[in-house]
């Protein structure tokens, strides 16, 4: 087997929701059944908001444009363009828009096989 690169253009992925926010997803061990990162661009507008929720395995972001409002650990922190964030497992965070729109690219690894145990549960 010959091993190669896997390119993906952010233009020709189809968005989902994901609380108030679009994601793109361009790489997912769930959806290709292999490999430990999911990679993806979320964008969101003014006002936009998560649900707390958390990750068993490292959160890392880099906001590409915008501004928005990281809530973690009783603590706000700013996320401007070029802001790179780890957020470590387990750490409830939510993210609110305070920009017209904000573009983060996240990678974290919730469906790989390391953090999903053979019946698909989630490991703690």
């Amino acid at each position: 087997m010959t091993l190669r690169p896997e390119i993906t253009e952010v233009a020709s992925v189809e968005p989902v929701q994901l609380y108030d926010f679009t994601q793109k997803v361009l790489f997912s061990p769930a959806a290709r059944g292999e490999g430990f990162i999911k990679l993806s661009v979320t964008t969101g507008k003014k006002g936009a908001k998560s649900t707390a929720h958390n990750h068993p395995r490292d959160e890392v972001t880099l906001t590409l444009k915008g501004e928005a409002i990281l809530r973690a650990g009783g603590e706000e922190y700013h996320m401007t363009e070029g802001t790179a964030v780890r957020l470590p497992p387990g750490l409830d965070h939510t993210v609110e828009v305070i920009s017209d729109e904000w573009v983060v690219v996240a990678a974290y690894c919730d469906e790989c096989m390391l953090c999903r145990g053979p019946e698909g549960f989630l490991k703690p």
